[in-house]
């Protein structure tokens, strides 16, 4: 053996440390966002502009995004194309995908930190977790949307990194113009697409001051001459950029109008302007925390949230360990970083600096949903301000590890429960289509689905929905119109159908895809708070709380509802796509309910018994009272109708919880025009000896 191969063991020491030094904090991000954004992933699904981008896909295949972002934001399509080329299109890949999005950002954010001030590693460590697990942004969830930003932005930060290593190599002209050029590319991707990064650019001649002053603190000529010659070519393509965002303004879904506001009322706008800013940077750099705070703590002390406790247990256990395991490893103590309160009015530089594109579009930034989407790009203006404020006001070791780690904690704890409602939302997504494919196996081209008081619509619109209505009831059309269209009456789409008076046209659409229906083909359902899905007809409003868009309205959506829509019997029958909704359970109660109500509709009344029966022999019963009409209605008919006087004494024998549910069953069907003289005789006197209403 040559004693010349072998290393020294402190040399095979420093190389270890060294290796652990450039991993251990990638890997404490990666475990921090499986922490925040990876527990329970699998249950998430597909949410608001997912779904427009998954239909678009089915019809058209990847080359559809070019028409797709063709009326808004075209160069945002170039992604869409590349990725959707090779990737899949399941919710759980993108919700995968979306994690490491997540972690890479982080990781561009920590890698351009140590590069841009090596100096101030131990700092960019508390700024790099706190950019992670921030509270105030909850829209990591719409996973397909969201990972693609994600690749903006790490784009945009990674073009500092550049800029950084061509200063760091201005000696060699040619290092110095690859760099230059590499950021260059990656600028362009981080705010040509999107301008969410847009007014963190403004930063760049700022950061460039800094970092050329601290080379050359005596020669202000020359520090500004270098800050000159270096920020040039990101000047040029900045105004670029603004030259080819204001003439192509016709493509843009978002009009720039500010501009018009400062021109008519200039000094009132400079002051709402001011004042909507201080409330976006107090709310994100304070509010967000306390409100997730709070929200926690009502989870873990007065709801005995057990999954939330053993993840916040868990995560605080964790973090504290990983920071005192890496500081070890490193043979240091985080000593006070003296500096660090030059932090505080960088971050509030940064924090000011990234409302701008989100003002100049007439939008406001503040914690409440969907606003909240805009505190992805003042993600670094509040992770610099808060590690500052850390690193400055906190001196002992051990009580800023703590705080760190508490405040992961909160993130983590707050994201979890963002995921849960996330998670109940598509889980009452995944009733309606269930219920609905049970309900109608086939419809009728043309139909427009109507509904309202959903109790989805905070991440479920109803164009949104006509995404999965489409892909369910009309798989193979590759045409480039909606086959259906599904309208929320009680939200701004009730333009489509301002009346539902007979033979009225319907025009409506998103991009480019239009939907031509007319009101002749109205199929109306409800999707109550708790029980089963109803398609509405006969002007029967089911008994259920909370209709906050009015009986009557409701009323009226029923009397329309066109049952003709559906198709019984069709070839091939409607189903959910696996690879979106996974397997359908129909062991449950509202499976047979629907049958049951199919039956109905086609007068197959000793089915809907049955039904009934073969539920009650599976131990189902109904959830709520409205949901016995269909079998009253059902025996009323039948041959068991034969004397009246004994139905409601051989329905309770063989139902028995129908008991305390007669007054419900009797008031919907007294306000239907189903039932004959002398069963609706019966109705009105079951209804009279219960003293329904009284």
């Amino acid at each position: 053996m040559n004693p010349k191969s072998e290393k020294p063991a402190a040399t095979k020491a420093i190389e270890h440390h060294s290796i652990w030094d450039k991993l251990s904090i990638p890997l404490l991000l990666l475990l921090v966002s499986v922490l925040a954004y990876g527990v329970l992933w699998r249950r998430i699904g597909f949410y608001l502009d997912d779904w427009y981008i998954i239909l678009f896909q089915q019809k058209f295949g990847a080359s559809g995004f070019w028409a797709y972002f063709s009326q808004d934001r075209p160069l945002e399509s170039i992604p869409y194309v590349f990725l959707f080329s090779f990737m899949g299109d399941t919710p759980l890949f993108w919700a995968g995908f979306a994690i490491f999005s997540r972690w890479l950002l982080s990781l561009a954010f920590w890698i351009s930190l140590n590069k841009l001030f090596p100096k101030h590693r131990k700092v960019w460590i508390w700024a790099v977790l706190i950019f992670t697990v921030f509270p105030g942004f909850k829209n990591h969830n719409f996973s397909i949307m969201f990972s693609i930003f994600y690749l903006f932005f790490t784009c945009h930060i990674f073009s500092f990194y550049g800029m950084a290593r061509a200063i760091e190599n201005r000696s060699k002209a040619w290092l110095y113009a690859l760099w230059t050029g590499l950021s260059l590319f990656l600028l362009s991707i981080g705010i040509g697409p999107v301008e969410y990064y847009f007014g963190l650019e403004l930063f760049r001649p700022i950061l460039l001051w800094i970092m050329h002053h601290k080379e050359n603190p005596q020669n202000r000529k020359k520090t500004f001459k270098l800050v000159l010659l270096d920020y040039l070519p990101y000047l040029l393509l900045l105004i670029a950029f603004l030259v080819y965002r204001i003439s192509q303004r016709s493509t843009y879904q978002y009009e720039i109008k500010l501009l018009d506001q400062l021109k008519t009322t200039p000094w009132q706008t400079i002051q709402q302007l001011a004042t909507q800013a201080f409330h976006s940077v107090i709310d994100g750099l304070y509010w967000a925390w306390s409100e997730a705070f709070k929200q926690l703590y009502t989870h873990w002390f007065e709801l005995n949230h057990r999954k939330l406790i053993l993840l916040c247990a868990i995560s605080l256990t964790v973090i504290l360990g990983a920071l005192a395991f890496i500081f070890h490893k490193k043979r240091q103590k985080p000593d006070f970083d003296a500096k660090a309160w030059v932090l505080m009015p960088i971050g509030l530089i940064l924090c000011v600096l990234s409302l701008i594109p989100f003002y100049a579009g007439g939008f406001r930034v503040g914690l409440a949903f969907p606003w909240n989407r805009f505190y992805l790009a003042m993600l670094p203006g509040i992770a610099l301000f808060s590690a500052g404020f850390i690193e400055f006001f906190i001196r002992n070791n051990t009580l800023r590890y703590i705080t760190i780690a508490l405040l992961c904690v909160i993130g983590i704890g707050s994201h979890f429960l963002v995921r849960l409602d996330f998670i109940s939302q598509w889980d009452k997504q995944l009733e309606l289509w269930q219920q609905l494919t049970w309900r109608v196996p086939g419809l009728e081209r043309g139909t427009a689905l109507i509904t309202a008081d959903s109790g989805t619509v905070s991440l479920f619109s109803g164009s949104t929905l006509t995404g999965p209505l489409n892909l369910i009831y009309a798989p193979e059309d590759k045409s480039s119109e909606y086959t259906y269209y599904l309208v929320f009456m009680d939200s701004n789409q009730k333009k489509y159908i301002p009346s539902l008076e007979a033979n009225r046209d319907i025009l409506a659409g998103l991009r480019s895809l239009k939907f031509n229906g007319n009101t002749n083909k109205l199929l109306s359902y409800l999707q109550p708070e708790h029980g089963c899905v109803q398609v509405l007809s006969d002007g029967i409003v089911p008994s259920v709380p909370n209709l906050n868009y009015g009986i009557q309205n409701w009323q009226e959506m029923s009397e329309v509802s066109n049952l003709n829509t559906i198709i019984p019997n069709p070839k091939t029958p409607a189903q959910l796509p696996e690879r979106y909704f996974g397997k359908t359970d129909t062991n449950q109660w509202c499976y047979y309910y629907q049958k049951a109500d199919l039956a109905r509709q086609l007068e197959d009344w000793d089915a809907v018994i049955g039904l009934y029966q073969q539920a009650k022999d599976a131990g189902f019963v109904p959830l709520i009272g409205s949901e016995y009409r269909v079998l009253v209605e059902a025996w009323l008919k039948s041959d068991r109708a034969e004397n009246f006087e004994n139905i409601k004494s051989d329905l309770e024998d063989q139902f028995p919880t129908i008991k305390n549910h007669w007054c419900t069953v009797a008031h919907e069907l007294i306000s239907a025009k189903v039932l004959s003289g002398s069963q609706q005789e019966f109705i009105i006197n079951l209804n009279e000896q219960k003293q329904c209403g009284k």
